[in-house]
């Protein structure tokens, strides 16, 4: 599937953006490209449409980079000098105009038009195979219900697309209610579940394209989201955990195909990709050759770009570091067999040498090119040539680097600088990693449905509590008794780090602005990897939503800004 996910210039033409840089509006006025409607008329030319929508979520402008980076750095996991990661340490980066929050805006966009379009005009196309007709169809209803989703949850103060643009007027759109989105949002994943395949259906080279599990799942998350968000920051009390317990369910029982949960370090490696766990996985593909990934051309590429979290001196400025909070939770996470959590190991770089760490018999943490810890960093810390701050925290990022290529040289003490003219796929080069991201395991959906049940909704086919317990047990965890919303919390946590889910969980717990308040409070270095002085804080009634870029607020007359922007 990696190989056939493409960006194509036909869609930035067709459908425009709300948002959108100076590449999105040459191509939207470039006479030369031809009309959608000139190419969809065969069912091959309507999966290249379909493909569209995956390739405009899975460019590096979007997940692939700018929202990725976003999303994980913004909690209070991390922290990152890389201009990626930049809006997520509160600073002066945290504005309307920076582009990794610019660019996703206007990408989802993209992807709910040309999700609409396909909708809209599909049954104009003659298909034979009416299964294949009915899962590109779910496929279009999936993605635009997944970009309203991801604007409703980061921007607020978004519009719905609900038909394709036909004039310049339907670009002027009026603002929705998060309830009317939440409302669309669970009817375009109802028409998804009913038209995409089971898990089974897609093979081969199509192996990662969405499911009828995925649109149960999303439908899920969405309803637990909409019942933790609304009673907090909208008009609105009510709540959906029943709704989202009985989505997940549906994914328990077997409905849409059998998922388990598998190995914990196969969830965030290249060689065990869509695997049974992954329900939703975002295909990316490793590429050092086409630097230049702009949206709509050719050369957009579909690499996880890991400049942001990389290990500390393996890339001049593109180091992330673990905030060291985290590290202790994990060090103090404890298996029956009294060694440290599992979990840690395929989450975090650190010095497993330390006295804190019980390494099982014969275990170690590996880094790229099969290194330990102090093969890397003989000085006994994270001293980076790049940025001298890194030394004072304990941990960095494993999860979405791919650590089965060489560095450089294969040389320890020389993994700082890429150089010139290096061109083979290696470690130091960040968008050669192409490890896909689960954005929702089975795993995800265990504890999502238990959360829904302790918060009062209906219990299904298995309890709270077993659904609990089969994401500890796979961690070699005791079982737990009575069940609590903190113990779920705790465990998200640690099965979680670092996947950029823990800035929403926090957002729909309630718990954001304490939780970051109490950092500042208790640790010195907590966001401030870049500078002692760039971050500059939580501020309650702001920072729970990105700004709306600048560029909607001055082409749409109707847009309003987020409060303190």
């Amino acid at each position: 599937m990696k190989s056939v996910f493409k960006i194509m210039a036909l869609s930035a033409v067709a459908f425009g953006l709300t948002a959108c840089d100076d590449v999105f509006d040459d191509l939207a006025v470039n006479p030369q490209q031809p009309s959608m409607g000139q190419y969809f008329t065969t069912p091959a030319a309507v999966n290249e449409a379909v493909m569209t929508c995956y390739g405009y979520i899975q460019t590096q402008r979007s997940f692939g980079a700018s929202a990725s980076k976003t999303m994980i750095i913004r909690s209070d996991e991390a922290s990152s000098n890389s201009d990626y990661g930049k809006p997520g340490m509160y600073g002066s980066s945290l504005n309307s105009s920076y582009y990794t929050i610019m660019q996703p805006f206007g990408l989802l966009y993209s992807t709910a038009s040309q999700a609409t379009y396909i909708i809209e005009n599909i049954d104009k196309v003659e298909f034979f195979d009416q299964k294949l007709k009915s899962a590109y169809l779910g496929e279009a209803y999936f993605w635009r219900a997944f970009s309203h989703f991801y604007l409703l949850t980061n921007y607020r103060k978004v519009a719905l697309i609900k038909h394709a643009p036909q004039g310049m007027e339907d670009y002027v759109r009026e603002l929705s209610t998060p309830d009317e989105i939440w409302d669309f949002i669970a009817e375009d994943l109802l028409l998804a579940k009913e038209n995409l395949p089971e898990k089974g259906y897609w093979k081969g080279d199509q192996a990662g394209r969405v499911t009828a599990a995925a649109a149960a799942a999303l439908r899920g998350k969405a309803y637990l989201f909409r019942s933790g968000i609304e009673p907090l920051y909208g008009e609105s009390s009510n709540t959906y955990y029943d709704e989202a317990a009985a989505e997940f369910d549906e994914i328990i029982r077997g409905t849409y195909g059998s998922f388990s949960l598998v190995e914990y370090g196969h969830n965030f490696d290249v060689a065990h990709e869509n695997n049974d766990e992954a329900i939703l996985e975002l295909q990316f593909l490793g590429d050092v050759e086409n630097a230049a990934f702009n949206p709509g051309t050719a050369t957009s590429g579909l690499a996880f770009d890991t400049r942001g979290i990389m290990l500390p001196g393996t890339g001049v400025g593109y180091e992330g570091v673990v905030h060291d909070w985290l590290y202790d939770t994990f060090a103090n996470s404890i298996d029956k067999d009294g060694y440290t959590d599992i979990r840690m190991f395929s989450t975090m770089f650190f010095n497993d040498l330390d006295s804190k760490i019980k390494l099982r018999p014969g275990q170690r943490l590996t880094g790229p090119g099969g290194y330990h810890f102090e093969d890397m960093y003989p000085n006994g810390d994270f001293t980076s040539v790049a940025n001298t701050r890194t030394h004072v925290y304990k941990a960095a990022f494993l999860k979405g680097m791919d650590l089965s290529m060489p560095m450089r040289n294969n040389n320890p003490q020389s993994i700082t600088g890429v150089g010139s003219g290096v061109k083979e796929y290696i470690y130091n080069q960040p968008r050669a990693h192409g490890v896909n991201w689960r954005y929702i395991r089975y795993a995800d959906v265990l504890l999502m449905y238990a959360e829904a049940i302790v918060n009062g909704g209906k219990a299904g086919s298995i309890s709270a509590t077993d659904a609990f317990n089969q994401v500890r047990n796979r961690a070699n965890m005791p079982n737990a008794g009575g069940l609590t919303l903190d113990m779920i919390k705790q465990e998200r946590t640690l099965e979680f780090a670092l996947e950029g889910h823990r800035f929403y969980d926090l957002l729909r717990w309630g718990d954001l602005a304490e939780r970051f308040h109490e950092l500042e409070r208790t640790d010195p270095n907590f966001k401030k990897l870049i500078s002692e002085s760039d971050y500059e804080g939580f501020t309650s009634n702001k920072h729970e939503w990105l700004p709306i870029p600048i560029s909607e607020i001055e082409s749409n007359p109707k847009a309003e800004q987020n409060p303190g922007y």
